[in-house]
């Protein structure tokens, strides 16, 4: 009963974490149909906003829950010869982590920055907040194809072996 608990809690959290992908392309295309426009700051809040919300909730939840699988099954954690696709979810989730603290933080940080705390300012975002706002972009993007990737390998791992 635990074990299926855990793992409909786990379920939920990759689709809270599958939401960004759908989310985020509208948001995107909103800021840059808005670029140099009145509300342009606004869409930018709501996306890092949304995105970190998203993010946070998913990552935190499909980390604790996915830990609570492994330690309640004969699965172990980075066992290449037993699991294959259970061992690449995990590497894939480590190097999430990694863009995630390492590098999308900071970034969103610094495009906080640019936008500052005037949302209906109506100077325009400086050239490098752009550029911030474009890497926050690729960021996101390659983040939500490896949760794409990882979640394909959950629901198609038993067509493919063990």
């Amino acid at each position: 009963m635990y074990f299926y608990t855990i793992l409909t809690l786990h379920i939920v959290f990759a689709g809270i974490w599958l939401l960004n992908f759908v989310s985020e392309p509208v948001l995107r295309s909103q800021i840059v149909n808005n670029k140099n426009k009145s509300g342009e700051r606004k869409f930018i809040s709501l996306y890092l906003t949304l995105a970190n919300l998203l993010g946070m909730i998913g990552a935190i939840g499909i980390l604790v829950t996915g830990i609570a699988l492994v330690l309640n099954s004969s699965y172990g954690f980075f066992r290449m010869t037993d699991n294959h696709w259970l061992a690449t979810k995990q590497i894939l989730m480590v190097v999430l982590l990694i863009i995630i603290g390492a590098v999308l933080i900071p970034t969103a940080k610094k495009l906080r920055a640019a936008i500052g705390s005037d949302m209906e300012s109506g100077t325009q975002i400086t050239e490098e907040g752009y550029k911030t706002l474009k890497k926050i972009f690729t960021l996101n993007l390659v983040i939500n194809i490896i949760v794409l990737i990882n979640f394909l390998f959950a629901i198609t791992h038993r067509y493919f072996g063990s």
